[in-house]
């Protein structure tokens, strides 16, 4: 079974590459066949940009193949994901399904109470960024017992999901007798995203927000690596940075503050500069912790004792012996590009992002 999943696998990433979502949707429900809870397939399914038409064509099989299974919180978080349109009501009990999977009962609200009712929020999101290490440091962070991480890290609700509204984002967590539990939650696209501060200052002051940061142009790179595995982007990367970087360019002050997505988003999603002004004019600084990609790359341990710190949790609780495993690694290996182009982009369009992140 192992080598059939792991060529299924190996076709689902080769079909993404090459732009077909239908081609690696079906791989990863052949792997589903072999085991429903695997989670690379799992994660694959969630994030694959697929198409209304394709999701309800496969959605029977997709939840045929979860149903049979064992209870399983990543399986229940993807049918839900895909159910949220057919079917509001079953999407939503899925969720807190998912949430309460896991946790001891004296943890939890009673079934039936007004606080199981209304779910939770999380205390502690990281907002980014992009290919800077944020999974890892999730999973690192999910290590202590005192937290509590989403199964499938990225909601995308203050960016691509705030139309489903406040009871479908605390559905996702699960309700909490007493205070005592850190519920996490990690999109790095928050980060970049215009009404992302505002949207979440609104519905959770108090939470605390951690980012990791990258050297930007290094940043830029992974993230076309990273988008040619999960849409297949086509074009030279050469060629994708000097025509970001001429269209960021001709953008004047006030274009560039309001920034959103902007594709293929390399270079402007490394303008940590606009960025962090925009969390900054609505969070307090001292709920915001600033990290580098590098430093947790470097030293694990140390960053993940600072973020306890600022999480007022003991670093006694991890478990001995923990190792630190790069997770969500890119696929495709790095490219050089033209010293003369490195160069105009890091001294033009990302020279303030670089200053910000040399200074961390």
């Amino acid at each position: 079974m192992a080598i059939a999943k792991a060529s299924w696998l190996d076709t689902a990433a080769a079909a993404r590459i090459a732009g077909q979502p239908e081609a690696a949707a079906t791989a990863y429900l052949r792997v589903l066949e072999l085991d429903p809870t695997d989670s690379s397939s799992l994660r694959g399914l969630y994030y694959l940009q697929v198409g209304e038409p394709l999701r309800r064509a496969l959605l029977p099989q997709l939840r045929q193949l979860i149903e049979a299974a064992a209870p399983h919180p990543l399986a229940h978080g993807l049918l839900a994901h895909w159910l949220r349109e057919e079917d509001r009501a079953a999407a939503l009990a899925l969720n807190r399904q998912a949430a309460r999977q896991g946790l001891p009962p004296q943890r939890l609200a009673p079934l039936g109470s007004a606080a199981a009712a209304a779910g939770g929020l999380p205390e502690v999101v990281i907002l980014g960024a992009p290919k800077s290490g944020t999974t890892s440091l999730a999973a690192y962070l999910a290590g202590h017992p005192r937290v509590w991480l989403h199964p499938l890290k990225e909601l995308h609700f203050f960016d691509n999901h705030w139309e489903l509204g406040e009871v479908w984002y605390r559905s996702q967590f699960p309700p909490l007798r007493s205070p005592g539990l850190l519920r996490l939650e990690a999109t790095p696209d928050y980060l970049q995203h215009p009404q992302a501060p505002q949207r979440m200052h609104a519905l959770m002051p108090e939470t605390r927000l951690i980012v990791l940061l990258r050297e930007p142009l290094d940043r830029a790179l992974s993230w076309i690596r990273h988008m040619r595995c999960l849409i297949g982007l086509q074009g030279d990367s050469e060629a994708l940075l000097r025509e970001e970087a001429e269209r960021l360019e001709a953008m004047g002050p006030e274009e560039l503050a309001g920034l959103g997505w902007f594709r293929p988003n390399a270079l402007s999603g490394s303008l940590y500069d606009q960025q962090l002004r925009r969390w900054l004019a609505v969070w307090p600084a001292s709920q915001l912790l600033l990290l580098r990609f590098e430093d947790l790359a470097l030293r694990p341990d140390a960053v993940l004792r600072r973020c306890l710190a600022f999480l007022d949790l003991d670093i006694e609780g991890l478990p001995p012996g923990r190792s630190y495993q790069i997770h969500n690694q890119g696929l495709l290996p790095p490219v050089s590009i033209d010293p003369v182009l490195a160069r105009r982009c890091r001294e033009g369009v990302l020279a303030e992002a670089l200053e910000l992140w040399t200074a961390l």
